[in-house]
């Protein structure tokens, strides 16, 4: 079965940026086709792996959220997953 690969991709982007910690087997099961599919299309159409892409949807979301002034390190780290703002710290530091 065939794709649309772009469609797939904007898919993938509203679920990651509603929630970067999602997990790839949770994604694939949302948009009902496997983990595999996936990763292909990743690979064909944006250069990376999914690892990579979170990492970098998870970026561009924390740093995104740094600009909102009444948010402080622990709120956007806790919304992006991080247990606390120490880990949230270390993230953004690498």
């Amino acid at each position: 079965m065939t794709y649309n690969h772009e469609r797939l991709l904007d898919e993938l982007d509203a679920l990651l940026q509603g929630n970067p910690g999602r997990r790839l087997s949770e994604i694939a099961r949302l948009l009902r086709v496997s983990r595999h599919t996936i990763e292909q299309v990743l690979r064909a159409n944006r250069k990376m792996t999914f690892r990579e892409y979170k990492y970098q949807v998870l970026l561009r979301t924390a740093l995104e959220r740094l600009d909102i002034p009444n948010l402080s390190i622990k709120e956007i780290g806790i919304s992006l997953g991080y247990t606390s703002a120490a880990s949230f710290s270390r993230f953004i530091q690498k």
